[in-house]
């Protein structure tokens, strides 16, 4: 039984960041463009949220002006920002997942995402700027956004980009549900994500009924892609979803994430493999060639058909890729 899906992993980013290697960052407390006022503190917070409609954009218009306080400080956005620039893809997945996907203007690493077809109703418009791989002042300047949502990685370069309009830096987390909330408070909209976390966690608890009933709780499972003459496998935070709330079993002595060899997996010898492959085309043990080796072919998972090839979102820290990977499991149960 095979279903089919793509690949990647985020942090180790390992395919990620070769492609979108870290964005250039950010450093100081000050706004020097007087848009806003920085003093040190933590992460990004506000007020709750509306909107959707034009009661609600009415609604959450009038909570600007807002103080947003993050990773540098602290800053005052005078109005609901209509065009962002985002220098850390995963935080456009945020943006996209609650619904505001409109101000979505450009995405430092948008080539990462347009790999992932979970984000092809957003990225194949040509409506994104494609602002590079990494950070690049001159393409952010070009585009003129009303805020700028960055990450720690921006930090040396935050005196540049707070000039350029509000920055905004938000450190990342292996799991979306500590930052969305924060990304969605820059637009006043904490309550679009609060209610997308209650419907994901809502999914998740259902689908974890399900495992019980078709009795795949407890079965052993890896999630891994195609890297190099192996693979790498993802075991840490962010697939806890999988692991500590759907019930699947880990293997012994399974990392955060680590490469594997084949012989590594034939050793595990999983009830579940689920499989993305290598997007950036590098990888030199391609599914073709898996198909040719007996200790492939001789794997449990691979003899009673619990081998599904997935496209790698879902084992990303991502909001829409994580509730993308709980249809995925939930198509599989039923077959």
């Amino acid at each position: 039984m095979h279903t089919t899906f793509k690949t990647w992993g985020i942090l180790p980013f390992i395919a990620i960041l070769l492609l979108v290697t870290a964005a250039c960052g950010n450093a100081t407390a000050g706004n020097p463009s007087g848009k806003g006022s920085n003093k040190p503190t933590a992460e990004s917070q506000t007020a709750p949220n509306s909107s959707g409609n034009s009661a609600g954009d009415a609604d959450n218009a009038a909570k600007f002006p807002i103080t947003i306080q993050h990773a540098k400080g602290e800053t005052v956005i005078q109005e609901k920002p209509k065009k962002v620039a985002v220098t850390y893809f995963p935080y456009a997945d945020h943006l996209f997942a609650i619904g505001e996907q409109d101000v979505v203007a450009g995405v430092v690493g948008l080539k990462s995402l347009q790999n992932f077809p979970v984000y092809d109703t957003f990225t194949k418009q040509g409506r994104i700027a494609d602002l590079g791989d990494t950070l690049n002042l001159e393409s952010i300047l070009a585009l003129e956004p009303d805020v700028i949502i960055a990450w720690e990685d921006d930090v040396k370069n935050y005196d540049q980009l707070a000039k350029i309009v509000d920055t905004i830096v938000i450190p990342q987390s292996e799991n979306w549900q500590d930052t969305i909330t924060k990304v969605a408070a820059v637009l006043g909209e904490e309550a679009k994500a609060e209610q997308y976390i209650a419907d994901y966690n809502a999914k998740l608890d259902k689908l974890a009924g399900k495992m019980d009933q078709t009795g795949a709780k407890g079965k052993t499972a890896i999630f891994m892609m195609t890297w190099g003459k192996g693979f790498n496998y993802y075991g840490g935070v962010r697939m806890e979803p999988y692991y500590d709330r759907l019930g699947f079993a880990k293997f012994p002595d399974m990392k955060d994430w680590s490469e594997i060899s084949l012989e590594g997996v034939a050793d595990i010898d999983p009830d579940y493999i689920f499989l993305g492959e290598d997007f950036t085309n590098s990888a030199e043990l391609t599914l073709e060639e898996l198909g040719k080796r007996p200790v492939w072919n001789n794997l449990k998972a691979v003899k009673d058909g619990n081998l599904h090839v997935i496209d790698t979102e879902i084992v990303g820290p991502l909001a829409m890729g994580q509730s993308k990977g709980l249809d995925v499991i939930e198509e599989i149960l039923q077959k």
